[in-house]
Order: structure tokens, then C-alpha cells, then sequence
């Protein structure tokens, strides 16, 4: 935010430099409002630290290399599935640390649902109580839930089962991805560092060169930008935005909603259907 205050005082100065009215002092009441609120509404990414989105082919080739008979690897492939399939947030399934704020939005065995038990399910549910975007003393709970993928080694329901029932100590409080009662869950410096390790193994089959790869592009976020992408294929924004957990479908439009020149001429034999020659 600072960013972009010295630039607007840079501007401005520069514009008065040239003999023209400064609007910080001709628009008083907007600079002043700006000053005070523009952090609410603008968010700024230094281009070296935004994200980049897992593509399918990616994500797809670091499950395939898994091994689910290795208890941390097994916790890492259902927290990737979950993730590309729900488009929850990071923090819900990996701390950013081990302290009251962050743990605060993570998810517990009692937020979980298997339908219809964990022996056989098609269905998990999830019920999240707070988020980015909400706050617990509301009472505004959100919920979303995945079902069966085709693909076993990336299906999220039969993932869960599994850490379940090789994990779960009978205690619903339990954090969903702590294995076990008295152990925490890994925090997300060292899966993001694992992820990251994961993903520059598997460059070569990607056609990638494994020594230029930069992987750090990649993180928690990448798992959300991959989901909603590929939802966005099929969806209408409206649907899009309520598996996101968007506020608003404004954001899900500016960030997720494209269309190729092609796509939108297409329109117009939509539009011109009900015409009569």
C-alpha cells in the first residue's frame, strides 16, 4: 500500500512541477478517503512473489510418484487432493504455524463428513467455520464437499479414508491433518518446501529442464488457482464464485472469467437464433 501512495505523491508532485493544480489538495475529500480505506480495496503483489496456478498435467504427475505407504507422504497426497478439488484455502489444512492464529482456521475430524460411512464413501462433507472471509463470533459457517475422482491416486474421498483410518485417535478435535492426538500438523514452511521438491522431481516428464525449473513459483495457492481455473471451464461465474468462497462475483470475473476472441464471436449466432430471414 505504501507502493502505491509514494507513487501517487510522485505523480502528483510531478504533475504540479508542470504548472498543474494538485488533485491531492483539489480533491481533498477523495485523496483523503483514499489515504484511509485504499487498503480495502487494492491488494499489491511484488511480481516476484505472486503465484503461479498448478496446471492438471502437473499436479496429475506429483500424485502419480506418491508413496501412499509412507504415513507424512500419504498426509501430503490427501492435502494436495483436497486442495485441487475443493479449492479451500491452505490454511485450512496446513498451519502457518503452531499458535492460536495459526491454527485458528484449520480443520478438525468433527468439521468431516463421510457419506456414508468412512468403509464405503462417495461423498465427504466439510463444514468450515471461519476463513479469510469470515469470522467465527458471526456464526456464518461455509461448507463444500468433494466426491469420487476416477483416478484413484488422486481421488480426494478415497485419500481421506485412508488418512483416516490409518490416523484418526477417536478424538474430534483432532486437527485433520495431525497424525495423531499429542503431534501437531506440519506447518506450511516445511510442506511448502516438500511440495516444492515434489514438483521440481517430476520437471523432466513435464518437458521441463529440471536444473532451470524455478519451482518456488508454485505454493498453497497454486492447488486454488489450478481448481478454479479448470472449474471455470464449466461453470457459470456464479457457480464458480460459490465454490471459491468469493465475496463477490466480481472477483471471481477478474480472476478466473476468461474468453478467446473466437468464443466470444461465437455470441452471435446465440444472440441472432431467434431472428427470421
Amino acid at each position: 500500500m505504501n507502493s502505491i501512495r509514494n507513487f501517487i505523491s510522485s505523480a502528483c508532485e510531478w504533475n504540479s512541477s508542470l504548472g498543474y493544480e494538485d488533485p491531492r489538495k483539489t480533491e481533498k475529500y477523495i485523496y483523503d478517503r483514499f489515504r484511509r480505506e485504499g487498503d480495502k480495496y487494492l491488494e499489491v503483489y511484488e511480481g516476484s512473489k505472486a503465484k503461479l496456478k498448478l496446471s492438471i498435467e502437473m499436479v496429475q504427475a506429483v500424485m502419480r510418484v506418491i508413496d501412499l505407504s509412507d504415513l507424512s507422504s500419504l498426509c501430503d497426497a490427501m492435502t494436495y487432493s483436497v486442495l485441487a478439488f475443493t479449492a479451500i484455502r491452505r490454511g485450512h489444512m496446513v498451519p502457518k504455524a503452531i499458535t492460536a492464529d495459526g491454527l485458528k482456521h484449520m480443520l478438525r475430524w468433527e468439521n468431516i463428513r463421510f457419506i456414508p460411512d468412512v468403509y464405503n464413501p462417495h461423498t465427504v462433507l466439510f463444514l468450515l467455520e471461519t476463513g479469510k472471509v469470515r469470522c467465527a463470533r458471526k456464526k456464518d459457517p461455509w461448507w463444500t464437499s468433494v466426491g469420487k475422482c476416477p483416478v484413484a491416486y488422486m481421488c480426494p474421498v478415497r485419500l481421506m479414508a485412508l488418512w483416516y483410518l490409518k490416523t484418526y485417535a477417536n478424538d474430534p478435535k483432532q486437527y485433520l491433518t495431525a497424525p495423531g492426538i499429542a503431534t501437531n500438523p506440519t506447518t506450511s514452511g516445511h510442506w511448502t518446501r516438500n511440495l516444492r521438491t515434489r514438483i521440481k522431481q517430476v520437471a523432466n516428464i513435464l518437458g521441463f529442464d529440471a536444473a532451470e525449473f524455478d519451482a518456488t513459483k508454485f505454493s498453497g495457492i497454486s492447488f486454488r488457482k489450478f481448481a478454479l481455473s479448470e472449474l471455470a471451464k464449466h461453470v457459470q461465474p456464479t457457480i464458480l464464485a460459490a465454490h471459491g468462497e468469493h465475496k463477490s462475483v466480481e472477483t471471481t470475473n477478474a480472476y478466473y472469467v476468461t474468453q478467446s476472441i473466437d468464443q466470444r464471436a461465437s455470441h452471435t449466432a446465440l444472440i441472432s437464433s431467434g431472428l427470421v430471414k
